[in-house]
């Protein structure tokens, strides 16, 4: 069991990141999340996807680690 999870980590770190990615597109097509011209909309936005490309980075470095070992 452990061999088929260790196998297929990578599918776990795209799940959340599929659904983050589903979410933030909804919020700036369909609710016009960035339409207002409202600068804290848009440094809300580059925040929020600085935060998911730190967070992917730390994820794949950790997975990254522990294959090493």
């Amino acid at each position: 069991m452990k061999e088929k999870i260790k196998k297929y980590k990578f599918i776990l770190l795209l799940i959340p990141l599929g659904i983050v990615i589903r979410f933030v597109d909804q919020k700036v097509t369909q609710d016009g999340f960035l339409s207002t011209n409202a600068i804290a909309d848009h440094y809300l936005f580059i925040a929020g996807l600085v935060v998911i490309v730190i967070g992917l980075l730390v994820a794949v470095l950790y997975f990254d680690q522990n294959s090493n070992s």
